[in-house]
C-alpha cells in the first residue's frame, strides 16, 4: 500500500505555556514517530517502535539538529516581519515549512515542500517542473537566498527523490510490523432533532491505517454535498478517529444508510439509525460500546488542508492555552468484531458486511 513521509515545523514569535516557540515533527504514514521543541530542547521518539530500533546516539544527533534547526528559524522569523514592514504591536508571527515524500500505490514515488509566513503560503516547489513557485513577491528574496546557498531546485529534487525515500523505507523496515497492521472500525451511529431537523450523526474510530471513506446514503445513493465531514484524527493509541453528519426530515430516516470503507474489511459496512433498548432514542452503536477514545492531538495533523488555517489555530491555542494538551500538533496545513463492524445486541440495523529548508537542510 502507499506511505509517507512527512516533517513539520512551526516557529511563532511569541511562546506561551503549550505552544513552544519552535517544533519540528516528523511523521511515517500519519503517525508521529519524532518530535523536538524548544522547551525541552531534546528530540523524543514519540512511537514505541522507533524508540526500540534507534540507539541514544541517534537521538542525539537529531538534538544537535534540532536544536540548530530552532536557532535557524527563530532568526528567520526575526528578520521576516522586517520585509514585510510589520514592526511592534500584539502580532504573533507564524514561519512555517512542511515537506515529504510518498511511495503510491504503484510503486511511483511523490514529494512536496510548502512553505508559510503568518498563515499564508509563500513558496511551494513543483517537482514535476523542477522549480519554486514565489506565491508571495516577498518571497523571492527567500528564494535567491537558497539558490546562493546551495538549495535551489535541482538539490530539493534529489533530495526528496531520494534521500528521503531513502529514509521513508528505512522507517519501513523497521517497523513493518505496525505500519502495516490493520485495525478495524468501530462504528457508533447517533441522532438528535431540533426544530423538526433531525442530524444523524456517523462516528466511526479505532482504524488503522489512516486511509477511511465514510459516506450518507439515502436509498442507497451517496449524498456527498449535503454531509459535513470532520477531519480524520489521531487517537493516543495510535489508531484514527473520524465523524461524518447529515440533516434529514425524521420522517425519512430509515432512508438513511452510513457507509464505511476501510482496507481492514472485505466489504463496505453499512449502519443506520434507530430506536434501541436500554440505550434510548438516538443511540446505536456498532463495534462493541465504551466510551469514545480521548483525543491527545489539539489539533491534529490534516495533510489535505491548507496552511491559511494557521493563523486562527494559533491565536486560538495563545487564548485557550490552558487547553492545551502536551503532545498536540500545532498546524491544521495547507492542513463484535468478526466483520470488524457490528452491532450491539437488539440495537439499531446494521447491513452489508534529513531536514528541510528553509532553505536549512
Amino acid at each position: 500500500g502507499p506511505h509517507s513521509l512527512h516533517y513539520h515545523y512551526t516557529t511563532v514569535s511569541e511562546p506561551s505555556p503549550g505552544l513552544p516557540r519552535f517544533v519540528s515533527m516528523g511523521y511515517v504514514d500519519g503517525t508521529l514517530v519524532t518530535r523536538y521543541d524548544s522547551e525541552t530542547g531534546r528530540t523524543v521518539p514519540q512511537a514505541d517502535w522507533v524508540e526500540d530500533i534507534l540507539d541514544q546516539q541517534h537521538w542525539a544527533t537529531q538534538t544537535k539538529r534540532g536544536k540548530r534547526d530552532q536557532e535557524y528559524y527563530q532568526e528567520c522569523l526575526d528578520i521576516l516581519p522586517g520585509r514585510y514592514n510589520q514592526s511592534g504591536g500584539e502580532w504573533v508571527y507564524t514561519l512555517q515549512r512542511m515537506y515529504g515524500c510518498d511511495i503510491l500505490e504503484n510503486g511511483n514515488t511523490s514529494g512536496f515542500f510548502r512553505g508559510a509566513y503568518n498563515g499564508h503560503d509563500v513558496v511551494v516547489f513543483d517537482l514535476d517542473t523542477v522549480k519554486f513557485i514565489v506565491l508571495d513577491t516577498k518571497a523571492k528574496v527567500t528564494k535567491k537566498d537558497w539558490e546562493q546557498a546551495g538549495m535551489g531546485a535541482k538539490w530539493w529534487k534529489h533530495f526528496l527523490e531520494n534521500t528521503c525515500i531513502k529514509w521513508l523505507r528505512k522507517y519501513l523496515s523497521y517497523g513493518q510490523a505496525v505500519l502495516e497492521r490493520k485495525e478495524r472500525p468501530m462504528v457508533r451511529v447517533s441522532g438528535k432533532e431540533v426544530q423538526g431537523i433531525l442530524t444523524l450523526h456517523c462516528q466511526v474510530y479505532g482504524f488503522y491505517p489512516r486511509s477511511i471513506t465514510v459516506n450518507w446514503l439515502k436509498d442507497g445513493e451517496v449524498r456527498d454535498q449535503e454531509t459535513e465531514r470532520s477531519i480524520i484524527a489521531p487517537n493516543s493509541d495510535g489508531t484514527y478517529y473520524t465523524s461524518a453528519s447529515i440533516d434529514v426530515r425524521p420522517e425519512e430516516k430509515d432512508k438513511y444508510w452510513c457507509s464505511v470503507e476501510h482496507a481492514s474489511l472485505a466489504e463496505p459496512g453499512l449502519f443506520a439509525w434507530g430506536e434501541c433498548d436500554g440505550l434510548g432514542h438516538g443511540d446505536q452503536w456498532a463495534g462493541g460500546g465504551g466510551p469514545l477514545p480521548l483525543l491527545t492531538a489539539l489539533f491534529p495533523p490534516e495533510m489535505e488542508s491548507n496552511l491559511s488555517t494557521i493563523v486562527l489555530t494559533v491565536v486560538a491555542a495563545i487564548l485557550a492555552v490552558t487547553a492545551v494538551i502536551t503532545g498536540f500538533a500545532l498546524w491544521k496545513f495547507w492542513s463484535g468484531k468478526s466483520s470488524g463492524v457490528s452491532e450491539a445486541k437488539g440495537c439499531g440495523r446494521k447491513a452489508g458486511g534529513q531536514h528541510g529548508p528553509w532553505p536549512r537542510a
